[in-house]
């Protein structure tokens, strides 16, 4: 096998990798030992047909294009380890030749950038200690008994605690907010999720009946586009029911599942919510060290990698506007923007996600943290059963080797994570 590369510019090498005869065979035979694990044959047990009888049975084509994958994926792999190369992706495969005597492949090659990370031995971070309130355990428990509501038909006006059904509208400035349009809204009136004032205009107002107002949404309103601004609703009332609550005692708590009694719910609860505000607090130890070793290093972030974070960041936010029935397009179009202006408003966060993203495999590769082949086996079989327990059907065409991937860089992030939170913290 020999090889030669090509400079493209500052992070990307072309690389071209010629195998000969004696490659190509040592491939061949080794894909038909692989085909063969799985072949049946009269006479034979599995995986034990001797080599004459495999080839006979064995598709010819198959056993090529499996043997081609096999040769591309390992002689890059070589090559990647002899020379040393920090490679962040490949792509473009080209097949230049491919004969029995030869095979001949192109490939373009994005290679990691050389940043330095300053030693910062010294930095400690301070972790809070987090404890659960009451408040907290009881709004958990009341939220998992509105879940479990008995609601009754209501003929009178709609009142505090009710269950209500309504038609709305919002407009301001006389044009339609973005999402301001629903039918048949469930809301509890009194929990008071919507503008401030909102819910206060529906108590009194019965079945059918339509009612036109107007409100001033806060100026630190969680929604932007209508913090500050004057809101015109109109509202009409489709249905009213009252709610019956379930008691908090054992009965109920044999309902949520395997619990004795309420005592257990209770614990059940707060440890809950005591594991989400240490997740939450490691979460933010460990941004603070990152955000520490950037400000000391000096970390450039290169701009494909940024253009590829921006692109990402544009996917995972439609994808979220697409879950709530909403449109890009029409999202953009109603505040007056561009993707690329949301790109330009997001250029600092995608910058700093891949400065991030490169002190971590920084770390990784100086301190040789990696994950074992049983780690990955390990969680590979969590995600499959994962998928049957859910109910889902694995794919037949489901590429093993990229999900393997995938599981070993979550398993590296996190060891380096948690090496940096473990040398970082007081």
């Amino acid at each position: 096998m020999t090889h030669q590369f090509k400079k493209i510019d500052q992070f990307q090498k072309e690389l071209t990798v010629e195998l000969t005869e004696d490659d190509l065979k040592s491939y061949v035979e080794r894909t038909e030992n692989i085909l063969g694990q799985d072949l049946r044959v009269d006479g034979f047990r599995k995986g034990k047909v001797p080599k004459d009888r495999l080839k006979k049975h064995l598709n010819p084509a198959a056993v090529l294009e499996s043997a081609l994958d096999v040769a591309v994926r390992e002689s890059l792999a070589k090559v990647i380890r002899e020379e040393d190369l920090d490679m962040m992706s490949f792509s473009e495969l080209e097949v230049k030749e491919n004969t029995p005597e030869k095979l001949v492949y192109k490939v373009l090659l994005v290679l990691f950038p050389d940043i330095k990370i300053k030693d910062i031995g010294g930095l400690k971070v301070a972790r809070k200690d987090v404890s659960v309130e009451q408040k907290e355990v009881d709004d958990t428990l009341n939220t998992i008994r509105n879940s479990r509501a008995n609601y009754t038909e209501k003929d009178g006006p709609a009142g505090n605690g009710d269950r209500v059904e309504i038609d709305f509208e919002v407009k301001a400035g006389g044009s339609p907010i973005d999402g301001g349009v629903s039918k048949n809204h469930p809301m509890i009136l009194g929990e008071k999720y919507f503008v401030p004032g909102f819910e206060e205009n529906l108590i009194g107002m019965k079945k059918d009946e339509e009612k036109a107002f107007s409100l001033v949404a806060p100026e630190d309103y969680y929604r932007k586009d209508m913090a500050g601004k004057k809101l015109d609703f109109n509202v009409k009332i489709n249905r009213v029911q009252s709610v019956s609550l379930p008691e908090l005692n054992d009965d109920f708590a044999k309902t949520l599942g395997k619990f004795d009694g309420i005592s257990d719910v209770v614990s059940s609860v707060k440890g809950g919510l005591l594991q989400e505000k240490r997740i939450k607090e490691q979460q933010r130890v460990r941004l603070e060290i990152l955000d520490r070793m950037i400000k000391a290093s000096d970390v450039d972030a290169p701009d494909f990698m940024v253009a590829k974070q921006l692109d990402s960041m544009v996917q995972d936010f439609d994808n979220n506007l697409h879950a709530n029935g909403m449109e890009l397009g029409l999202y953009l179009a109603h505040i007056g923007k561009t993707q690329e202006d949301l790109k330009k408003d997001w250029k600092g966060e995608a910058e700093k996600q891949v400065k991030i993203f490169l002190i971590l495999h920084k770390t990784a590769k100086d301190k040789n943290i990696a994950a074992s082949h049983e780690e990955i086996d390990q969680e590979l079989n969590t995600v499959v059963q994962s998928i049957l327990m859910r109910g889902g059907a694995l794919q037949e065409n489901m590429d093993t080797e990229r999900l393997k991937e995938d599981i070993a860089a979550k398993i590296v992030n996190e060891k380096t994570l948690a090496f940096l939170e473990k040398l970082h913290t007081a």
